[in-house]
């Protein structure tokens, strides 16, 4: 730990050790996401497939896949335009016959059939739970490695470069 505070406290290398590690932790963050996006969203996806949805009137709604609670699920349905080119939603009106606003849980949704193989290419249960998780921390571990040598050869470099300059 004491390692990881020297690198931010020498005056000359601390902003450039502090963006190596943003870059580090932002990658964490990145693949985390990405195993959790594959993970939930590809349960709805996943299921979709199982069922055979691939038109309107084989559509399944959030409720039957009992994913109606998640809330990234519903974020993705409603403003990830990428994933709605995979899951499509039926047309319907906005409110049923007593007047009442239809809820997104509901709306039945279903497979593009167009998108058809790349919804099983990107969420299959192979491709969402086996490797995903070993990628990600084999990625951390290396990530780190090249961020902890990055601290050390970069100032070097960057001080070959203005010597290189200065002499010119």
């Amino acid at each position: 730990m004491d390692l990881i505070l020297d690198l931010f406290t020498d005056t000359q290398l601390g902003s450039l050790n502090l963006i190596i590690f943003a870059l580090f932790v932002g990658a964490c963050l990145a693949g985390f996401a990405t195993v959790y996006h594959r993970r939930t969203i590809g349960a709805l996806v996943r299921y979709l497939l199982t069922e055979e949805a691939f038109s309107p009137e084989t559509a399944k709604t959030l409720r039957e896949a009992e994913q109606d609670l998640n809330i990234f699920v519903r974020m993705n349905i409603t403003r990830n335009v990428a994933f709605q080119r995979i899951v499509c939603m039926v047309d319907m009106p906005k409110t049923d016959e007593n007047g009442k606003k239809i809820s997104l849980s509901d709306i039945p949704l279903y497979i593009n059939p167009k998108e058809r193989l790349r919804a099983e290419e990107m969420y299959s249960a192979k491709t969402s739970e086996d490797a995903n998780m070993w990628m990600v921390l084999l990625s951390i571990v290396v990530f780190a490695i090249v961020a902890y040598i990055s601290s050390f050869i970069v100032p070097d470099l960057i001080s070959m470069a203005s010597n290189f300059i200065s002499s010119l």
